[in-house]
């Protein structure tokens, strides 16, 4: 920074010895090098491409006594030396980053409405000049405001700690006015834009499983703005001489999908503080509402709204969800901030709804997961436009097993004039849903019955599966038929879809007088999958 000084002060010295042989005179106009020169701080997105740094203004002040107008120009150097990318609006590196004059326009003929009131600046790597700024001689003192210059901040080192500052040099020069290099001022902070990404379980989570049939909340992506003014609309984003394209928008990636698995995300998305996502139709471009192109649709059945209590649920409801397009198991949607409350943190809990048919899930190898990154990335014509940054981050959401009940029978036994009966019910089917009691899904399976004991028989198997048994139904057997004769031991049972209850009914010399009978419940064993009617605790802590 020192040797960066040196240089422009070196310049300076140099511009002021040629002004003084060209014109033999002191300039009429003078800059202030300790006052004359202003900015307020801004924070910029270190993911940012197209960051728009604090307006500066420089105050010249034109001598009483000055027979001539003074033509002044500015150039403006950044520090750190980041890249300018305000929009080229000429052949010759004109760009929207304008020198604003006031009372007087910048080519100090007179306030005429007809006129633009600005100088475009001239881009050069990482300064811009103003040249041909007019001070009228009866001007007294013009202030010229330096306003929309954007860089790209994701050049600039990052961290947890202290926000690094981005600092705006002028050097004054021109006409009738002595050179000057006035003290630097600090325009803007780089951070991270993007906060934590966290995910969110669902109770009704555990539901999604091979074989089931799923219409549930899967997880939630919950977002997280990185300071106050980081998310913005177009409107915001536009702020000092640029037009944006479009407000911030969010991209969700989704990877690990499950194949015939359908993912729906709600159209608008509200945060805590009223700030209000909309789902797009592209990462780029001018706005175009999801909901505008076809995607609006309702999911079935209501039920799925369950989990969610408030705003979110009535969003969902009132504004339907938008279908995530996936191809190989990876999907991705947009969102733009439509409403922004730039003196707050915005906070967003973005529902993920998945949905397929009984048997057709196969389960991926690794959890699906939701990757969370500013949009657009790249874009070299879009602003706001980013990279992907340390702040992009992927969250594990569901993860998917096969649907399965694991059943205990302690004790069977056909040995001795012994038999034992075994039934085992399917509960997937029920009519509690309407009722808000039941997130069960319908499917259908077998169950493999695996015995421990003393198999004496020949004829005893290691195990014995059933048909299948479809929801609703039961399926009823003796252990001679499934074992042979003579066992004594327990039995485990696997049965490959959710809510398998069974019973055991245990007798001795049955049809004679002299006969007795017991039963008893199948204990569900912790790890199977069924989850209580209501979407709480396994089934196996709720017995």
């Amino acid at each position: 920074m020192a040797d960066f000084r040196t240089k422009l002060i070196t310049l300076a010295g140099m511009a002021t010895v040629f002004a003084g042989m060209a014109f033999g005179q002191a300039g009429y106009a003078t800059v202030n090098p300790t006052t004359g020169v202003n900015a307020n701080a801004v924070f910029l997105r270190a993911e940012g491409t197209t960051e728009n740094v604090a307006p500066s203004t420089v105050t010249v002040v034109m001598a009483a006594v000055a027979p001539l107008a003074a033509q002044v120009n500015l150039t403006a150097y950044l520090t750190p030396a980041l890249t300018i990318t305000s929009q080229i609006v000429s052949k010759t590196s004109e760009t929207t980053a304008v020198a604003t004059c006031a009372p007087l326009p910048c080519d100090g003929v007179g306030a005429d409405p007809a006129k633009i009131p600005t100088v475009n600046g001239v881009a050069s790597g990482s300064s811009v000049s103003f040249n041909g700024i007019t001070i009228p001689a009866n001007a007294g003192t013009v202030t010229i405001t330096i306003s929309g210059i954007r860089v790209n901040a994701s050049t600039i080192a990052s961290g947890n700690g202290v926000p690094t500052g981005v600092g705006e040099t002028f050097f004054v020069g021109g006409t009738n006015i002595t050179p000057v290099v006035p003290n630097p001022v600090t325009v803007g902070y780089a951070l991270n834009g993007l906060g934590a990404v966290t995910s969110g379980s669902v109770t009704s989570a555990n539901s999604i499983c091979l074989g089931a049939a799923v219409t549930a909340v899967s997880y939630n992506t919950i977002i997280n703005e990185g300071f106050a003014t980081s998310f913005k609309t177009a409107a915001d984003e536009s702020i000092d001489a640029t037009a944006a394209t479009n407000g911030t928008r969010i991209t969700l990636t989704f990877a690990n999908v499950a194949a015939n698995t359908s993912v729906y995300v709600p159209l608008l998305v509200q945060a805590t503080n009223g700030a209000v996502l909309t789902a797009v139709t592209s990462a780029t471009g001018k706005f175009a509402a999801a909901g505008d192109a076809g995607l609006k649709t309702e999911p079935t059945p209501p039920t799925v709204y369950l989990p969610f209590a408030g705003q979110l649920a009535i969003n969902a409801q009132t504004n339907g969800i938008a279908a995530v397009t996936i191809a190989s198991g990876t999907g991705t949607v947009y969102y733009e901030v439509t409403t922004d409350v730039l003196g707050s943190v915005d906070v967003y809990t973005i529902p993920v709804y998945l949905a397929n048919t009984a048997g057709t899930l196969t389960a991926p190898a690794s959890a699906m997961t939701s990757t969370v990154s500013f949009a657009p990335i790249g874009s070299s014509t879009n602003y706001p436009s980013f990279v992907s940054g340390t702040s992009t981050a992927t969250v594990t959401g569901s993860a998917f097993g096969a649907c399965n009940t694991t059943l205990l029978f302690p004790y069977v036994t056909n040995a001795s004039g012994f038999e034992t009966g075994i039934a085992l019910a399917n509960t997937s089917l029920d009519a509690l849903g309407s009722k808000g009691a039941s997130i069960a899904a319908t499917q259908a399976g077998t169950c493999a019955l695996s015995f421990y004991g003393n198999a004496t028989a020949s004829s005893n198997p290691a195990t014995y599966t059933t048909a299948s048994i479809a929801s609703g139904t039961t399926a009823a057997f003796t252990l001679t038929s499934a074992a042979g004769a003579g066992f004594t031991g327990y039995i485990i049972a696997n049965c490959n879809f959710q809510y398998a209850h069974a019973f055991s009914y245990i007798v001795y010399n049955f049809g004679t007088t002299s006969g007795t009978a017991m039963g008893y419940l199948a204990e569900v064993l912790g790890g199977s999958t069924p989850t209580s009617r209501a979407g709480g605790a396994p089934e196996s802590l709720n017995n």
